[in-house]
């Protein structure tokens, strides 16, 4: 994906590709407010409810959405949320969102809070905060079809700000007005500058009140109206559909203090709510989480995908939640100082070709450059990713605890089991007591999680891992950035590097093996001979990953295990998906698990996600992503394989 093409007349943008203006010459902010904000009747629908989405079609400028979030902030409660979604195949650059904040001084302070936090042109999703939580934004940069079929969401008001039909037709067509009354609220509206005969023919088929308005400056008419009733669709996987539980407090206990756990809540506590925290040992990330460094580093497969989708989207997300908690921080431990994949030539240039990223984002170096990116020789091709870095993980669970404050109270204490009853679920101990009580209750103890009944089907396992803490040498102590390969080593932080790591199944044992420290030391060295010490006798630390069956994380809602082999018993036959009901999950318990050795990139996208199911909220994620990270993913396929 690539920035969009823009020239400039007397600072007006103008896209060379479908050859029209962003808005029009000199009055862009005016249009705004009489063409959407006026036309669906905002601010005044702002009064009341506690939340309201709005959706728009062309991100553009982001004018719209700074126009829109400055009158909110100025008009809504204080206590309420804005959900603003945007669909841009085309994302604009940043520097040409820098020249036009120039244009209006009155709007240059939340362009230049929204400039560092805009996304690099990656397809997916992008969620970004706003005022303390107040607003949020949810980029998409995709193909509008596909963007709006993955919208799980009801929206209050739309924004239909493509390109002319006559220029871009992909924006207006049969199939977009079909998705975007499917995902609107009864009551919801949608406004737009066009007047087109096609335009309101297609709104009024797909269920739309359409009517002609008062146009903008020197456009006669313009186009608005409102849907009164919401048509019937079949859910194509409405095992996935998951419910809303409502709860008389925002108070959450979440069972493990890693940073899966503290992801988890400090989600929940920008928006309000309190943690219990429980774990068995007496401080923080006292598991795989306790790594001294480890490297942010997506997960990108050969070929587009949807594991490739998710990774990189959360690697984009978990840099935004660094750098925000490098700042509320007294010391360091997010470092950001790129890092480099090194792999088979052939596979990362099939990579490099197939994703085409931006050069800012990830770019491919040859190996008579590696040695001025990394500090040091390692006479082969590899993949730089500018914005990536390397964390003190354990630094980063306290800085985590610490920013949740009061909201937080964290308790040691083994847990055996959860079980519902009276709708509540109790946290027992192993004599069966009950420690405390909870409506909401989110599990992220790694592979724990299958101590407790409500997940004991889930297949995932611990992994043993051990990480080496070598002295630098002459030669190492040049190492710029992280550099990942069959090992990884960071570079050196006060005389130490961080490698690793192993990767043993079946093996419990807690010491140290003299094999897997030699190893990673080999595996280092492989890359740039004799970089370190071999022979020395090196510190290290051993800790367990959980990983699931198929290798991707566990996060949403606790599916019940029982209810669904009931109710899709007989999906092995092939039978259509709408002679099913909607699955059934277990009232307020969530998971987050599994996160293996991404967890640095996939541990806050999916605390986010929790937050959102919990509060109702808009997903921070695509809905085939919500449903590729949903545990009840594994029964579905059991089931669809054999008889029950």
């Amino acid at each position: 994906m690539k920035y969009a093409q823009i020239e400039w007349n007397k600072g007006t943008p103008y896209s060379t590709e479908f050859g029209d203006v962003y808005f029009s010459e000199g009055s862009g902010v005016e249009e705004t407010v009489h063409v959407f904000l006026r036309s669906n009747q905002l601010p005044q629908r702002w009064k009341e409810p506690a939340r309201f989405v709005i959706a728009e079609t062309g991100f553009g400028t982001g004018l719209n959405f700074i126009v829109t979030m400055k009158t909110w902030l100025q008009s809504a409660p204080d206590d309420a949320r804005l959900h603003f979604i945007s669909i841009d195949k085309h994302p604009v650059a940043p520097l040409d969102l820098s020249r036009l904040a120039g244009q209006w001084p009155e709007l240059e302070p939340y362009y230049s809070e929204l400039i560092p936090l805009y996304p690099p042109p990656v397809a997916g999703m992008h969620l970004i905060e706003f005022a303390g939580g107040r607003v949020k934004l949810h980029l998409i940069f995709d193909d509008i079809e596909h963007a709006l079929a993955q919208l799980d969401y009801k929206v209050d008001a739309w924004y239909l700000d493509g390109f002319a039909p006559s220029r871009n037709a992909e924006m207006w067509s049969a199939r977009v007005f079909e998705l975007i009354a499917r995902t609107t609220a009864v009551g919801g509206s949608f406004a737009t500058y066009t007047a087109s005969g096609a335009v309101r023919r297609g709104l009024t088929e797909a269920g739309f009140v359409v009517q002609k308005s008062e146009g903008y400056g020197s456009k006669r008419d313009m186009l608005s109206g409102f849907i009164f009733e919401q048509r019937c669709y079949v859910d194509d996987k409405p095992w996935f559909s998951l419910p809303g539980f409502s709860y008389h407090e925002k108070h959450a206990v979440i069972i493990g203090a890693g940073l899966a756990g503290l992801a988890s809540a400090w989600a929940l506590v920008k928006r309000g709510w309190k943690i219990t925290l429980l774990d068995k040992n007496n401080e923080v990330a006292a598991g795989a989480s306790g790594n001294p460094a480890g490297l942010l580093m997506p997960r990108i497969s050969q070929h587009q995908s949807l594991d490739s989708r998710f990774y990189i989207n959360a690697y984009v997300h978990a840099i935004q939640c660094l750098d925000h908690l490098q700042t509320a921080a007294d010391d360091p431990f997010w470092f950001r100082t790129g890092n480099v994949l090194v792999d088979d030539t052939d596979k990362l240039k099939k990579l490099y070709v197939s994703y085409q990223y931006a050069e800012d984002f990830i770019s491919y170096i040859n190996s008579d450059t590696t040695q001025a990116v990394t500090g040091v020789d390692l006479n082969r091709d590899a993949l730089l990713l500018v914005n990536a870095g390397w964390v003190n993980v354990k630094r980063l669970c306290e800085v985590l605890r610490r920013v949740c404050g009061d909201a937080l109270t964290y308790i040691q204490t083994e847990v055996a089991d959860i079980r519902r009853d009276q709708g509540a679920w109790h946290i027992m101990n192993h004599r069966t007591d009950t420690l405390l009580t909870a409506e909401c209750v989110v599990l992220a103890n790694g592979g724990e999680v299958k101590q407790f009944s409500a997940l004991d089907w889930l297949p995932i396992e611990s992994v043993r891992g051990q990480l080496t803490i070598a002295s630098q040498t002459d030669t190492s102590r040049k190492i710029k950035c992280g550099i990942s390969a069959a090992r990884y080593i960071t570079p050196a932080h006060q005389g130490w590097h961080t490698v690793g790591a192993s990767y043993q199944r079946d093996d419990a044992s807690q010491d140290l093996s003299a094999f897997e420290q030699q190893a990673n030391i080999d595996g280092i060295n492989h890359l740039v001979p004799a970089m370190l010490d071999s022979q020395g006798e090196p510190a290290g630390r051993v800790a367990f990953r959980a990983v699931s069956k198929d290798r991707v994380p566990v996060a949403g809602c606790v599916p019940d295990c029982e209810a669904f082999e009931k109710q899709y018993h007989d999906l092995y036959h092939g039978r259509h998906a709408k002679h099913y009901p909607a699955g059934t999950y277990l009232p307020g318990l969530y998971v987050s698990t599994a996160h293996g050795s991404r967890g640095l990139a996939s541990c806050f996208i999916s605390g986010e996600l929790i937050a959102s199911m919990v509060c109702g909220e808009p997903m921070p994620v695509d809905k085939a992503v919500v449903d590729y990270l949903n545990p009840a993913r594994f029964i579905i396929r059991r089931l669809k394989r054999s008889r029950a």
